[in-house]
């Protein structure tokens, strides 16, 4: 029996009825798959492989500024009131696939604190309590955060710590910077629990879901 090598095929190929330029094609494409796939030994490989589709990345809001007829809402000073800040994590589960990610578009003061998969919300905020809530240590900063590492795969920006520049013409304050995007890639499937991580909202049960699909 003669080898399979890419002469036979051709050869078999065109005895078969099927052209050169397809299978030429299809080598080509096995050449392109085997030149993505990433190099385990390298410590800082990466899967490039295009992955398309709606869910590829799924966009979340994550606390959402107020929109209220009866009490207009004027945000353009810098220091908004975050009295008007709506603490939830839309939509409540979000889906996508393994390898894709989850554009968190924070409105507020808010800190992404997403746990391992099968961590139920409820689980989560009884062993912080029966842990005594512990806050991030460090000098007080209001607003507190919350500081429970069992199960935590990934812990956002601390919101405190950004700011806006002050120009000289404005007293010195605080201007917090109370927008931004976070984005999140998941390479295991899994249903994974996301909190807020500022104390307060935390203990108010602002959280949600991200279910990554095979």
């Amino acid at each position: 029996m003669e080898p399979t090598t890419r002469r036979n095929l051709l050869k078999a190929a065109a005895i078969g009825g099927a052209t050169a330029t397809g299978l030429t094609a299809v080598f080509a494409s096995e050449r392109i798959a085997a030149a993505q796939k990433p190099d385990k030994g390298s410590e800082h490989a990466h899967d490039n492989r295009p992955l398309t589709g709606k869910r590829a990345n799924a966009v979340v809001a994550f606390g959402q500024w107020d929109v209220d007829p009866d009490k207009p809402f004027d945000r353009q000073a810098i220091n908004s009131d975050r009295t008007r800040n709506i603490h939830q994590m839309l939509p409540f589960e979000a889906e996508i696939d393994a390898g894709g990610a989850v554009s968190f578009a924070i409105s507020g003061v808010h800190q992404i604190v997403i746990y391992a998969d099968g961590t139920e919300f409820e689980d989560l905020k009884a062993a912080y309590i029966a842990a005594g809530s512990p806050v991030v240590p460090g000098p007080p900063v209001p607003p507190p955060l919350i500081e429970h590492s069992i199960g935590r795969i990934y812990r956002g920006l601390d919101p405190r710590a950004l700011s806006y520049a002050v120009p000289v013409t404005v007293p010195a304050t605080v201007n917090l910077n109370q927008d931004r995007i976070e984005s999140v890639n998941f390479k295991e499937p899994g249903r994974y629990l996301v909190v807020c991580g500022v104390q307060p909202h935390f203990l108010e049960d602002m959280h949600g879901y991200v279910r990554v699909k095979a």
